[in-house]
């Protein structure tokens, strides 16, 4: 197996999840979560497209990958804002978006699109690193923090929370350090493995009942 093909382990995880919640669907369809789903699938068309245009007809992609991020950290934003109920949490959100979109934007004009924009990555990872600790907090405040468990939204946030929290010092590295591709690649994965076992658990788990917010 060449080093290239490890990508591949993270498609499998992103189609395993998808399935996972399609099949589970009807848990959280009444919630914020339920558009979790077509994001899920998204990201599997998407991911699977940009390595068939890298593999077969050895084209860049990052350009791709850019507009991946930016859509991704915007959705995860407006998932936030529709779950958040404290007023200044929920008020938060509006200006890191705005901040993100400029920062986005000047990537867009700025930098080559045959590179990975890390600007953007770190401006949306950084932010939503802040978002996931003030769902939280509100989680952990609530009458159901006994059965946070059960509740999709606390796996998603866990989720997002272990995977940039790893994956921030990684870009570190490998803009800085020079990581070996082997070492990279594998952190990689292992982060990915995270976030999707973390949204796969979340879905097997979950109950319709605590699915409210």
């Amino acid at each position: 197996m060449e080093l290239t093909d490890l990508f591949y382990i993270t498609n499998a995880l992103q189609l395993i999840a998808a399935i996972v919640a399609s099949v589970h669907f009807k848990k959280y369809v009444h919630s914020h979560e339920k558009y979790f789903l077509f994001f899920l699938w998204f990201t599997v068309i998407l991911d699977g497209f940009g390595a068939f245009l890298a593999d077969v007809f050895h084209v860049n992609n990052w350009w791709l990958y850019n507009g991946f991020t930016i859509i991704s950290f915007l959705f995860y934003f407006n998932w936030y804002y529709n779950i958040l109920k404290r007023p200044n949490f929920k008020k938060a959100v509006v200006p890191f978006t705005v901040i993100f979109g400029i920062v986005a934007l000047l990537s867009l004009f700025l930098d080559s699109w045959e590179q990975y924009h890390t600007y953007t990555f770190f401006a949306g990872a950084v932010f939503l690193l802040v978002l996931t600790i003030f769902h939280f907090h509100q989680l952990l405040n609530s009458n159901e923090v006994l059965i946070v468990k059960y509740k999709l939204s606390f796996w998603i946030s866990t989720a997002l929370l272990l995977f940039y929290m790893g994956m921030v010092p990684l870009f570190f590295l490998m803009e800085y350090t020079g990581i070996q591709l082997l070492s990279y690649i594998i952190i990689l994965i292992s982060l990915n493995l995270i976030l999707y076992g973390c949204y796969i658990i979340g879905f097997l788990w979950t109950k319709k009942e605590y699915n409210r917010f």
